[in-house]
């Protein structure tokens, strides 16, 4: 890689552990380094299945914030080292109010979609799993297709519509032992028969969005 990879501070780490609890704190650092190696073309992470993301960018800035947590938290019985979620305030008045200012108070305006990221976590991890962590956050923005694979603009901003995305393949195994594979887990075993690519890290057992699902 052409670039550093960012690093949490050590004392926010070490002032959580002294309050014995989780703290957060935006990460400018983490979006200037996510832009510049996975979003921008010629870089040396470049994967143009998020050029909807860096359009979006382009165009507003405030389409995507980061942040570092300075540890895991446990869901489902299981570590959470990464989150992508759609900026949502489903409550009104003063809790609302006082949620949205936090995000102002962070980053300035309230983004729309915000990736947190466990800093212990990429303290200790190396490049590949720590490239393999925020690039599954990435895809959990989708972007809108048509029935042709071409992306979906928006009539109103001229913009991609984007989503909140699941996994391209979720199926039960019993189904597949059962019935056969899809067309899509077709398409999946065929990739797997190739030595991964970034990482052997099983990301999707440590991401928010997938313990959910």
């Amino acid at each position: 890689m052409e670039q550093i990879r960012p690093f949490p501070q050590p004392d926010f780490i070490d002032q959580a552990e002294e309050e014995e609890a989780i703290r957060l704190i935006p990460a400018p650092d983490l979006k200037k380094w996510v832009i510049a190696n996975f979003l921008t073309l010629g870089g040396p992470l470049h994967n143009p299945d998020h050029d909807h993301i860096a359009e979006l960018l382009h165009d507003n800035e405030e389409f995507l914030a980061f942040a570092w947590a300075s540890s895991a938290y446990t869901r489902a019985k299981r570590m959470v080292l990464g989150q992508c979620e759609k900026v949502m305030f489903q409550q009104g008045g003063w809790k609302k109010a006082r949620q949205e200012q936090q995000m102002r108070d962070w980053f300035g305006f309230v983004p729309t979609y915000l990736i947190t990221i466990d800093a212990t976590f990429c303290d200790k991890a190396n490049d590949s799993e720590f490239c393999a962590l925020l690039e599954h956050e990435l895809y959990h923005i989708g972007v809108e297709r048509d029935g042709d694979g071409e992306i979906i603009y928006s009539d109103h901003t001229g913009l991609p519509k984007h989503y909140l995305a699941g996994h391209d393949v979720e199926e039960f195994i019993g189904v597949v032992k059962r019935w056969g594979p899809s067309e899509s887990v077709k398409r999946l075993i065929e990739v797997a028969k190739n030595p991964p690519f970034v990482s052997d890290l099983d990301i999707s057992k440590c991401c928010g969005n997938c313990v959910i699902t």
